[in-house]
This record gives structure tokens, sequence and C-alpha cells, in this order.
């Protein structure tokens, strides 16, 4: 008997000792990190490659969140490097205060909201939901074709207070199909594509539509919205926020650009294509070649898509022309850059297609007029070395108490002479240009060009103007009142128009 126990205790023991083993083994794996309370730490050492362990760490606390309680990985302080994506999913925080992280060479997001598996199944905009990215120095490799921070299908996204340099690839941080994002309080500086001809915004809201546009998820044609980017800075960049390519009758709703720096950047400082419901404000302006482009159209066709599912299904939206947008209190002071498609401080552009034309995906844009309407473009304090304010096809927009004033005028500028303080042109009607202050422009203080008017001009005051203070010429119009305008030391003439040009105004010049 006594034989007997000692071999069921024999036993035992090895049945104990089996299932110790697999424990064993979890403990091994979890060596990556250490979890207290609802905080994952990487266990990481100085001058390593962090991103397994850290990748570990996110699975870990996204298995672990749930909608009412995010958890944190927070990477310790240090210097590392990365050689694959970071990939972040919901309820997470991702913390890296007090570290400088370095992208090794290969092609892949610094940070990546899920995987390419499951982007391509995700739909609509709750793939990933409620995560933040905080902290941190970001370098890209200079090799690295991929952008710094890849966000899409997701909602409730904050990324604050990081520093992220460098890197080859058109953006920092692009987005498409992506509700409710804010980035607050980030650094964006010196682009290894600074002096790139190709339209390199920093911060991209991209679109939906195909694989050449942004790759890898379901091309359904879901809009970006719900936008705020606010108290960032871009220095030494191509771009600075924004859009360059459309979908046709597609539309980003929503988006608050402001209280931003905008430092030597070689392109333009905002550049916004199809937003409605948009605030552009407490913008700070330096050395850009173009402060902030609001535009309904491209000037190319190359540049718009009309269809969905890498082009197989036309995009089913509407036309709209009421932008219902607001750009004011910004600072903006326009340099002469070769690479920026027009020197300008603020525009508003609509393009009428007056037969079909071929966009880039070879289908169909209609003829048809897609002008901008409904942006109050007000108290901006504009030094202008090309255009202050130009209007092109947009109408029922209101330009009120702006300071425009000509500087910095380059030799190198083939236009150097040509510009406008205010230029409204090619069918732009029905705008309220009032109590702005223009002085200094090389050409005309206020223009209005090719079948355009202005309900009224009133209490404008224009000086020291090289050409006219206010022209109206082919076929203009003011349609309610142009009076109290000051104009001085405009050497071709205060106010002038001509009827034999078809002009108009109604009671006249006071």
């Amino acid at each position: 008997m006594r034989r007997l126990k000692t071999m069921v205790a024999f036993f035992m023991t090895m049945v104990m000792g089996c299932t110790i083993l697999p424990t064993a083994s979890v403990d091994a794996m979890e060596n990556q990190y250490q979890i207290s309370g609802e905080t994952v730490t990487p266990l990481v050492k100085d001058g390593e490659d962090i991103s397994k362990k850290v990748n570990s760490a996110l699975k870990e606390a996204n298995a672990r969140a749930t909608e009412g309680k995010c958890y944190t990985v927070k990477i310790p302080e240090g210097t590392y490097y990365i050689s694959e994506s970071l990939k972040i999913r919901s309820n997470t925080v991702l913390d890296a205060t007090g570290c400088t992280i370095e992208a090794k060479t290969g092609k892949f997001n610094m940070i990546a909201t899920g995987s390419v598996e499951e982007n391509l199944k995700a739909e609509g905009y709750n793939a990933y939901k409620n995560i933040t990215i905080e902290g941190g120095k970001w370098i890209n490799a200079k090799s690295n074709k991929s952008s710094g921070i890849r966000l899409c299908r997701g909602s409730n996204i904050e990324i604050k207070n990081i520093d992220m340099s460098h890197g080859s690839e058109k953006h920092m941080v692009e987005m498409a199909a992506v509700d409710g994002v804010k980035i607050t309080g980030c650094k964006f500086h010196d682009s290894d594509v600074k002096d790139a001809k190709e339209k390199c915004e920093a911060i991209q809201l991209d679109i939906c539509a195909n694989q050449g546009a942004f790759s890898n998820i379901r091309y359904d044609g879901t809009p970006c919205k719900n936008i705020t980017i606010d108290g960032n800075t871009f220095e030494n960049v191509s771009r600075g926020v924004g859009t360059h390519s459309m979908l046709l009758n597609s539309y980003i709703e929503n988006v608050k650009i402001t209280n931003n720096q905008f430092l030597n950047v070689a392109q333009e400082g905002i550049v916004c294509v199809n937003y409605v419901d948009c605030l552009i404000s407490g913008n700070v302006m330096k050395n850009v070649g173009g402060g902030i482009l609001f535009h309904f159209s491209k000037t190319s066709e190359k540049s718009i898509y009309t269809a969905i599912e890498n082009g197989s299904k036309p995009y089913d939206g509407k036309l709209r022309t009421d932008a219902n947008s607001i750009i004011e209190n910004n600072q903006i002071e326009t340099r002469y850059h070769k690479l920026c498609d027009k020197n300008v401080g603020i525009e508003l552009y609509g393009r009428k297609f007056s037969k079909k034309a071929t966009g880039a995906d070879k289908g169909v844009i209609p003829a048809a007029n897609y002008y901008v309407e409904g942006v109050t473009i007000r108290n901006n304090n504009i030094l202008a070395a090309g255009y202050g304010i130009n209007l092109n096809d947009a109408k029922n927009n209101q330009i009120i108490g702006n300071t425009i004033k000509g500087a910095n005028y380059d030799s190198k500028d083939p236009k150097k002479n040509q510009y406008n303080g205010i230029r409204v042109s090619t069918g732009s009607t029905g705008n309220v240009i009032n109590g702005n202050q223009i002085k200094k422009i090389r050409q005309t203080g206020i223009m209005l060009y090719d079948n355009s008017s202005a309900t009224t001009i009133n209490n404008n005051t224009v000086k020291d103007c090289s050409a006219y203070g206010i022209r109206l010429n082919l076929k203009c119009k003011v349609t309610k009142s142009m009076k109290n305008n000051k104009v001085s030391g405009c050497p071709k003439g205060k106010i002038v128009y001509s009827k034999k040009d078809g002009c108009y105004v109604k009671g006249g010049s006071k």
C-alpha cells in the first residue's frame, strides 16, 4: 500500500510538472513587456530595435482594453530604432514621451492603424477607435518611402505632442476614411522631399477611391470628416496641411485648421480641396510660397477622380457649391518659390467645364460649373510677394476687413509686375469686397476681370499701387454700390471702368 501511495505521489508530481510548462512558456513570451494596472511597458533597452516588443505590448493592450477603458503602452525614455511598423488598434494609447525613435531602411509606416489584412476587410469609420499617439521624437529614414503615420477606417483618434521629421515619402501623417481626428501640439519639420515637384503635404487628408491615391483599403469613397489640426508647427516642408487630389462630388466635412505655424514652406501652407463647413483661423505663415488655397475643382483633370473601387464603379455623389466656411485672422507672408503653383496669400478656386472631360481614372467629368461659394475671408493680414486674395469662378463670398501689403517681390519671378491686391475673375459673381486696406501692390489694388461682379465695393483704402487703385475690366459689374473708398498714390487712376468694355457700377463710384 505504501508503495502504491509512493507511485501515485510520483505520478501526480509528474503531472503537475507537465502543467507548469505552458505557464512558463507564456511567461517567456510576456518577458517582452510588463503590466501594471492599465499600463503595458515594453521591456526595451537603449539603442535596440524595439519593433517586436512594442507590437507585442500593443496587441496585449488591445486585447485587455474595452471601449470604456483604454490601456496605455508606455515606452520607457531612451533612444531606439524600429525596423517594422508599429500597429495600433482600438482603445489604446501609445505614449513615447521622452523617447527618440528612428526608422531604419525599408518601406514601412512608423505607426499605422491595423494591418493590411485588417484594413482590406474594414468598412466605415469604426475598425479602429479611441486611439491616442502621444509624445516622442520620430525620425523617418531618408530611404523610407512610406509615410510616418498612417490612419484609416478609424474614429476618435488623437495625435499630440509628437516631433516628426525626415522621410522621403510625401506625407508625415496621412489619413483616409476617418471620422474625428485631432492633431495638436506637434512639430513636423525637415522633410527630405521639401524641394520635390510633387505635392507633399506634411499632414494629408486623402481620398478613398483607388490604389494610386491611398493603398490597401476598400475603395468605397468614404470621406474624412471632423478633423481638427490645432497648435502645430510646420517647418522646412514642401506643404503644410491639405489635399491634392479630389474625388468628384465628394466632400471633406468639418475641418478646423487653427493656430498653427508654417515656417519656410516651399509650396503652400494649407490646401483645401472640396472642404465644407471649414474653419481656418489664427494661423501664422512666414516665408511660404502660397498661403491658403481653397478649391472646389482642380486646375488639372489629372488630379480629379470620378470613380471608386479602383475605377470600376462611378462615384454617386451630388454636386455642392456652398462651402459654408470661414478663413479669418491669419497672418500670411508669401515669398516667390519656383516650385509653388501660384504665389498667392488666399485663393478661392472653382472651374466651369463647358464640355465633359476625362478624369485621372479615365472616367467622365460631366459638363458643369464646379464653383465655390459661401466663404467668408475676413481680418487676415497678408504680406504679399504675389496676389493678396485671388478668386476664380467663386460666387457669393465675402472679403471683409483684410490688410494686404505688397512686399518682397523677387526679380526671379516672371510675374512680379502682374499681381493685384484683390483679384476677382473668371465669372466670379456676387462677391462682397468691403473694408479692406491695400497698399504697395505692384499692379492694381482691387481688380474685377472677365465677367465678374461684386455686390458692393465699399469702405476700402487703397494706396501707393503701381497702376490702378480699383479697376473693372471686361464685362464686370458692381450691382449695389461702390462708395466711401479712399484711393491715393495710384498713377494710372483711382477708380477706373469703361462702359465700352461692358462694365457697370450701379449709382456710379462715390
